[in-house]
């Protein structure tokens, strides 16, 4: 079921590999706090998605983990540029569909 619904995101099976590599890598971690295993993340360069997906699973996968996982990688205080990317990109979004909504 997990597979059927990664795969539905578009990952092709390395870059699924590499997420499970990275959870059972952080899944010790746990035990020190959820900082820890994001630290780890960011020291390895993993990128904001793969990063809350691999999050995602360390939790559990269960119903409300994406906004969860999305919430502790978002603020963890490493990633406060993409932090900013993402606050400033649903800016935009939220602005455009404003105007839609006013032009017509």
């Amino acid at each position: 079921m997990k597979l059927r619904l990664v795969n539905r995101m578009g990952l092709d099976q390395e870059r699924l590999a590499q997420i499970a590599a990275l959870v059972a890598e952080c899944r010790p971690l746990l035990e020190t706090g959820m900082g820890r295993v994001q630290e780890l993340l960011v020291a390895r360069g993993v990128g904001v998605m793969d990063s809350i997906m691999a999050t995602r699973q360390l939790l559990g996968s269960g119903p409300g983990t994406l906004g969860e996982a999305k919430e502790i990688v978002l603020s963890h205080p490493s990633r406060s540029q993409e932090r900013q990317q993402h606050q400033v990109l649903v800016d935009e979004l939220l602005a455009g569909v404003k105007r839609l909504e006013n032009s017509g």
